[in-house]
């Protein structure tokens, strides 16, 4: 299914962000090793760009659910909350036919 799809190409972008990390705390620490930064300027730098990383993926979550509910609204696809108001509907339904039918019987 579409979302299927989509949730893999989620979850893989996601390791990626997780590798990324990896290297680039490798990559500071080298650099103070070298004495290009120091401690606290590593840590501020990767803080720094963690926390940038974090909304983007933020942003790109957002935008794979919007796309996702367009591409279901297209195909007409009932979405949760829809299927949970049919379902309450349904329910509520039931319910009057057996009260009526309790009725009739009397």
């Amino acid at each position: 299914m579409i979302t299927d799809v989509f949730k893999r190409v989620l979850l893989a972008g996601l390791g990626l962000m997780s590798v990324t990390e990896d290297k680039l705390k490798e990559v500071i620490k080298d650099m103070e090793s070298k004495g290009e930064v120091s401690k606290k300027e590593g840590e501020e730098i990767v803080k720094s760009i963690l926390s940038k990383a974090e909304e983007e993926k933020k942003t790109i979550e957002n935008r794979i659910a919007e796309v996702i509910k367009d591409s279901l609204k297209k195909i007409n696809i009932a979405t949760r909350e829809e299927v949970v108001k049919l379902e309450k509907k349904v329910h509520s339904l039931e319910k009057k036919v057996k009260e009526l039918m309790q009725e009739k019987e009397e």
